[in-house]
């Protein structure tokens, strides 16, 4: 009887641990999702435990840990996310090595190029149904710009392929703009009115910019033009903050705050700091790399050209011309010929592939007989672009290029980047008053809000685009307003068992809720177009900086920066250090750069991303 016992007890423990062993570990089973987006969690399963790794400072830590808490409440006991916040420097190496494991989190931050490689390795999950699908993450309410970066085809290797799908989505974007001093401004003599071009016609005529001043309240008897910066005919200097301002503004208006702060040039003080020059090529057309479509069979569908001096001229529909068309592709008013419309010699470019090119690109016929009859309007070249990049920082006595016996010198509108320090050393040259127009993104205003308000007034502008104007001060020539926006993706690890729940965590953070939280803070803005309307979640007229919509301006056009052109930046490396290095800080020319082992390179470097 006693052995009998010991038997059934025994069999008893052998099914309670077959049972336990059927049963699905806590917290690892998904929720199911019906077709209006609500969670259904089966009877008896426990919540779904989510993991989710992040990066940021303080600021954007504090709003994530209250948003995980708040999505917690919301969803107890069918989801529940952990927080696991890890340092920025190592991130995405750490990243990776989890990915590649049997362990992973399930939801995490990746930059605009890692996804890339990720997704060619299989590492991310295709969320493209969880997208296009979602009612909370409404993505027709979104800044395409931002949206459409974290599309990708892993066959064609390209964004815009057959086959792209989404790897992941933005949980935010952050527009560049000129944050600008306005008490150096004042000191300098310089006053500050806030006029859309829309509205200078109604300014002109007696009504009120955004800062409630008339033109009578200010003093101002000449009719003003669309300028970012201008002397009256009384000798005042004025800065519109929602005009662009030229290239010769921005130099001009530079010189202006260096000659009442840094007259003899030790000072420290500069007038200008940027360290991108996106605006400045892509104001005009130019770009870095262009893609060339080939039929050879060795690649994906087409190879990349490097571009970054090229110097053919660039062309943009005149205003009030009819629509051009080339190639069978239409061009409307104020918009550019790409690279491929304004060319002929396509054959010439695949017979130099992995090769230095220094030839003068072929303009067709038909472009250059467009601009005779006016259809057409001329504008530089990607090289003089990037060369008036490359000026700003180079001291008046360095020659940065030569072109057609021509010398140019640099302005010394800007520090040497060496002298910087990174991100952190621009940031707080710009709170402490050591320049007077800084480009930066969103991201900074909590930081210049705790640091500068109290001590300076500040706000933003527009970024300075490529533009020609009659002795009259009126606008003949100009380019497009561009520039480039920050943005990090969140995914879902491709091997997780939890992808429903996970995608509602996505949809909580990037839908209005998540966005309004972090778009107060006021380190983001708002993905969805009508919460960045708001005053209270977004534009906030009564804190620093008051001219907010000049961000929403910037959303529109801009995109992601040369970094996300390619799975990753091993092509932008070599020639991006002697760039930044000996060639803005004056140790070297434009033609030394060009001739360097560096530039020529980067072709053949170019040619192994498009290969099958």
């Amino acid at each position: 009887m006693k052995n009998k016992k010991i038997i059934l007890m025994a069999l008893s423990a052998l099914m309670l641990a077959g049972v336990t062993s059927c049963r699905e570990p806590e917290g690892t089973a998904d929720i199911s999702i019906d077709s209006s987006g609500n969670i259904i969690v089966p009877p008896g399963q426990d919540a779904t435990t989510v993991k989710f790794w992040m990066y940021g400072d303080a600021t954007e830590l504090e709003v994530y840990q209250q948003l995980v808490i708040e999505f917690n409440k919301l969803h107890k006991g069918a989801i529940e996310v952990k927080l696991q916040p890890k340092a920025a420097d190592g991130y995405s190496d750490a990243l990776n090595l989890t990915l590649g494991g049997s362990t992973a989190p399930d939801v995490f931050y990746v930059g605009e190029t890692g996804f890339k490689d990720m997704a060619e390795q299989g590492m991310l999950m295709d969320i493209s149904d969880f997208v296009t699908k979602s009612k909370e993450y409404d993505i027709t309410n979104m800044w395409d710009s931002a949206v459409s970066r974290f599309q990708y085809d892993v066959e064609t290797k390209t964004n815009d392929g057959p086959n792209k799908k989404f790897y992941a989505v933005p949980k935010d974007i952050g527009p560049t703009v000129i944050f600008y001093n306005e008490t150096l401004f004042k000191n300098s003599g310089v006053k500050t009115i806030s006029v859309d071009a829309a509205d200078l016609k109604a300014f002109n005529e007696g009504a009120a910019d955004d800062r409630g001043q008339t033109k009578a309240s200010l003093g101002i008897t000449d009719e003003v033009k669309e300028k970012g910066y201008f002397i009256d005919s009384k000798g005042q200097k004025w800065f519109n903050n929602q005009v662009p301002m030229s290239w010769e503004e921005t130099v001009e208006l530079s010189n202006v705050i260096q000659a009442k702060y840094n007259p003899d040039g030790k000072s420290g003080i500069y007038g200008y700091f940027t360290e991108w020059w996106f605006n400045y090529g892509w104001s005009v057309g130019g770009d870095c790399i262009q893609y060339i479509p080939t039929n050879d069979s060795k690649y994906t569908g087409g190879v990349w050209d490097f571009t970054l001096m090229d110097p053919s001229k660039n062309f943009i529909v005149d205003d009030n011309a009819e629509p051009f068309v080339i190639n069978g592709h239409t061009y409307k008013p104020g918009e550019i010929l790409s690279y491929q419309d304004k060319l002929i010699d396509e054959e010439k470019m695949l017979e130099n592939l992995g090769k230095k090119d220094d030839r003068a690109r072929t303009v067709d016929p038909k472009v250059l007989a467009a601009v005779e009859t006016g259809q057409l309007e001329v504008l530089p070249s990607q090289r003089e672009a990037f060369t008036e990049f490359v000026r700003l920082a180079s001291r008046k006595t360095t020659l940065v290029d030569e072109v057609n016996g021509e010398k140019l010198m640099g302005y010394e509108v800007t520090p040497y980047p060496q002298s910087m320090g990174g991100d952190a050393g621009k940031t707080l040259s710009f709170a402490d008053g050591k320049l007077g127009m800084l480009v930066d993104g969103r991201w900074n205003v909590t930081n210049f809000r705790e640091i500068m308000d109290g001590r300076f007034e500040w706000d933003v502008a527009p970024l300075p685009m490529y533009k020609e104007y009659d002795e009259e001060g009126n606008i003949t020539v100009h380019g497009i307003e561009a520039g480039h926006s920050g943005s990090v993706g969140v995914a879902i690890w491709s091997k997780t068992t939890k992808a429903n729940a996970a995608w509602k965590f996505i949809e909580y953070i990037g839908g209005k809720t998540g966005q309004t939280v972090q778009s107060k803070t006021g380190f983001a803005i708002p993905l969805q177009k009508d919460l960045a309307e708001d005053e209270e979640v977004f534009l906030q007229t009564n804190q620093n900086p008051r001219n907010s919509e000049i961000f929403i301006d910037a959303a529109e056009h801009q995109k992601a920066g040369d970094w996300w052109y390619l799975k990753d930046n091993a092509w932008i490396d070599d020639w991006a250090g002697v760039l930044n290095g000996d060639v803005r800080n004056g140790k070297k020319t434009m033609s030394e750069f060009f001739a360097s082992y560096e530039y020529a390179s980067t072709y053949s470097k170019l040619l192994k991303y498009s290969e099958k």
